[in-house]
């Protein structure tokens, strides 16, 4: 008979490694910078010590060439920091299309639209839209569409029916404002329609296992960044809310860790909520300025490091159409041994606790629901007017397949007691946005 080897229950810790510095690329003129990268060799495991530094580094540097910035613009008007060409009828007509305002420098004589656009504000919301979104750590990432650009349009999106009730107290009276009534949409939002749809029904699902509801909960934040959620025992409920700037995943593994052993069952508890729905302009696309700064400054012969960089800021993914909603979801954490003694069926316990739904109000503006669609982020050059991109397009497509082989979770390899891997970014700096990799979930 041959016996098999007890895997020991604490695995050897194992620390992150990172590769040497690549050379420095040129001194980019314009920039007056160089940049080098090095590569994550050994994502940190078990506890392992987790990497210092960044992988991304720079210098100021003078290059031997003067910067030589090339007008493309033709007959049009040129933004002064970024170079962005504008239509010469969107210069001194109200609108900043610029992001240094330089569009409307020194105008004698402002062109107003017949419409008075300034009464009213943005599409709220807009700005999350507009962010371009990391597949890997499942967060939104910096602007890639400019939702400050309006193409000297005055479109407005109708905010259906709602009207706030105000009071006026220099004439003692009630009345319902309509400055909120419509919003001013953007360039880049090819159609935008409010509307107010929430499921009639409150969903309930029971999970025996901690890392099967975790894995469950993954899997809905990639298509809802923003909920409120609540996690706690029975008669004790325990809230945090989770926007678009934060993980739901995270917020949730941080709660859930004193709940890992068997003894505990989950019923999670949740509705969903649509405020509205999007879809974003297919062509001549108008990038956000920093971006298409960004863009300009990669360098046509391909380097991985500034190209990776590049996803890292912009994300993996940008959004084309979907919805803007949340989701509201309880987790009730409920000791089996408990209600086994005292003799109460799940059902029950269910019915019981029902008040624990009350705190669980709120919520977020973000892309959410199954209709959200995604394009890789290279695909975002094939779409605007800035003339042949092909190459720094495929570069980024090439540079983009690597960055998903590096920074990917599954690199931490198989956990011990059930453990899931998960993309960690602990420890960004503010220069950088480094991740890294971790599989700390011992027992989880």
């Amino acid at each position: 008979r041959v016996s098999r080897a007890v895997q020991s229950s604490t695995p050897t810790a194992v620390s992150c490694q990172l590769g040497n510095w690549g050379e420095w690329t040129d001194c980019f003129p314009c920039q007056e910078k160089k940049y080098r990268y090095r590569s994550l060799l050994q994502p940190n495991k078990f506890g392992g010590t987790i990497c210092s530094g960044t992988v991304w580094d720079q210098a100021s540097c003078h290059g031997p060439t003067a910067c030589v910035k090339q007008a493309q613009c033709g007959q049009d008007f040129q933004c002064k920091e970024t170079g962005r060409c504008l239509k010469r009828h969107l210069v001194c007509n109200g609108d900043n299309d610029c992001l240094d305002g330089s569009d409307e420098d020194n105008c004698e004589d402002i062109r107003v639209l017949e419409d008075d656009c300034s009464q009213y504000d943005p599409i709220p919301g807009s700005e999350r839209v507009a962010s371009g979104y990391n597949v890997l750590t499942q967060k939104q990432a910096q602007s890639v569409y400019d939702v400050r650009y309006y193409g000297g349009q005055c479109e407005t999106v109708y905010n259906g029916e709602w009207r706030e009730l105000r009071y006026d107290p220099t004439c003692e009276r009630l009345y319902y404002g309509d400055d909120e009534k419509y919003f001013r949409k953007p360039y880049n939002f090819l159609k935008y329609h409010f509307e107010a749809l929430a499921d009639t029904t409150v969903s309930s699902e029971s999970y025996d296992d901690a890392n099967d509801l975790y894995s469950k909960v993954k899997n809905d934040e990639s298509v809802s960044a923003g909920v409120t959620i609540g996690v706690g025992a029975a008669g004790s409920p325990f809230t945090v809310t989770a926007g678009v700037s934060g993980s739901r995943g995270s917020s949730v593994l941080n709660m859930l860790r004193k709940y890992n052993q068997k003894i505990y069952s989950f019923m999670r508890i949740f509705t969903k909520v649509q405020t509205a729905h999007f879809k974003m302009r297919r062509e001549n696309i108008m990038l956000d300025e920093v971006m298409l700064q960004s863009l300009l400054e990669l360098p046509e012969q391909y380097n991985y490091g500034m190209y990776a960089k590049f996803i890292d800021d912009y994300g993996t993914h940008y959004i084309t159409s979907g919805t803007m909603g949340g989701i509201y979801e309880y987790i009730l954490v409920l000791n089996k041994e408990r209600m086994e003694t005292a003799g109460t069926h799940r059902e029950d316990d269910k019915l019981q606790n029902g008040k624990l739904l009350e705190p669980c109000k709120g919520g977020h503006n973000s892309s959410s629901g199954d209709q959200t669609r995604l394009q890789p982020i290279h695909e975002i050059l094939r779409h605007t007017n800035l003339g042949p991109l092909e190459t720094k397009r495929q570069n980024l497509r090439r540079a983009l397949d690597q960055y998903l082989m590096e920074f990917n979770a599954c690199r931490c390899g198989p956990c011990f007691n059930n453990g899931k891997p998960i993309l960690d970014d602990r420890g960004r700096s503010k220069e950088f946005s480094t991740q890294r990799i971790s599989s700390e979930l011992d027992g989880f």
